[in-house]
């Protein structure tokens, strides 16, 4: 059995030994740790080249090569999310965990997502796509506890696994998932267009498979200036006042998010059910409709976010497209 730890790298030198010291100690032998860094102009590479020396069986680098599907499309696949579809070419494992750069390992997560997919495979069988991913500490940059739950802070549910929810938000944390190797042969080459890796892998896994959770906190999520994604407090009424006096940005990710979806559809319609592929259909169907037509599609189809607020406001912050091409075509 082989586990395969992928690591994105970016202008991590901050934090990065930490983090690849607590994936060093996880509580799994014969783990091994493969990182791409996307050409930083700080001393990481300097740091990983190190760890490979010191550990030649345990620390791989394979490092982007920005040709073919791999080149920079920033537009249509953020780097970060190229980079570890990138190493999702490269990776071998019979199961596969994704990390930042900048968290903390709690040395028994990888034992026990192991345990937790293993299960599932004995139930549905190694054939089965199977995504775990638990809860996590969320921390300042100097790993000061700010909550002891992900899900609590940001007001998401893990329980949200069905396509059509998956389709109108991201359940899950990259950095808290692993993949069986059934699911990494769905996902391991480059979309047309996605809003970030985890998500498009959350959609396979919701549309051809089982999502699963471990509700335990399993790492230390770091915030801090240099983010690139972050927790925030979401699903409130304040939010959605924010949400609404930055229109533009809401907008362009209500863009990226459809664009996702039709570049989900265009790669795997012909593996599709007829109700799926309805499903999706509705879904693109939405920034083409009234206030009042969303709010019915929103309800029949089940695009349902994590609170009531965050699924209505869809109604009212979706861009209205119908003068536009649809997305992603």
């Amino acid at each position: 059995m082989k586990i395969t730890v992928l690591m994105a790298a970016y202008e991590g030198e901050k934090y990065i030994e930490q983090q690849l010291d607590s994936i060093l100690a996880q509580t799994v032998p014969d783990l091994q740790i493969m990182v791409s860094d996307d050409g930083s102009r700080d001393s990481t590479r300097e740091i990983l080249e190190k760890y490979e020396r010191w550990y030649p069986e345990q620390v791989v680098l394979r490092h982007r090569i920005k040709e073919g599907a791999f080149q920079d499309r920033s537009k249509k696949v953020p780097p970060m999310a190229m980079n570890f579809f990138w190493l999702l070419s490269q990776a071998e494992g019979d199961y596969i965990l994704f990390s930042d750069q900048d968290d903390v390992w709690e040395n028994h997560k990888t034992r026990t997502l192991l345990r937790r997919i293993k299960a599932l495979e004995h139930k549905y069988g190694k054939e089965h796509p199977i995504l775990v991913h638990s809860d996590m500490e969320v921390t300042d940059e100097r790993l000061n506890v700010i909550s002891h739950s992900f899900f609590q802070y940001q007001r998401c549910s893990p329980e949200r696994t069905a396509f059509s929810e998956v389709l109108a938000e991201n359940p899950v944390t990259g950095g808290a998932v692993m993949i069986n190797q059934a699911l990494a042969g769905l996902v391991d080459r480059v979309p047309g267009s996605c809003f970030m890796h985890d998500w498009w892998i959350a959609l396979a896994a919701s549309c051809f498979g089982t999502i699963s959770c471990v509700r335990e906190p399993l790492y230390q999520y770091r915030q801090h200036t240099d983010n690139v994604l972050g927790a925030s407090r979401t699903g409130s009424l304040e939010d959605m006042r924010k949400r609404l006096r930055r229109k533009s940005a809401v907008e362009d990710n209500y863009r990226r998010m459809f664009a996702q979806a039709a570049a989900f559809g265009s790669m795997y319609k012909e593996r599709m059910t007829r109700e799926q592929r309805q499903t999706l259909k509705a879904f693109l169907a939405l920034p083409l409709q009234s206030p009042e037509g969303r709010l019915r599609n929103i309800v029949r189809n089940r695009f349902y976010k994590s609170s009531p607020v965050q699924t209505a406001a869809q109604c009212i912050t979706i861009p209205d497209f119908s003068r536009n091409r649809r997305p992603g075509r």
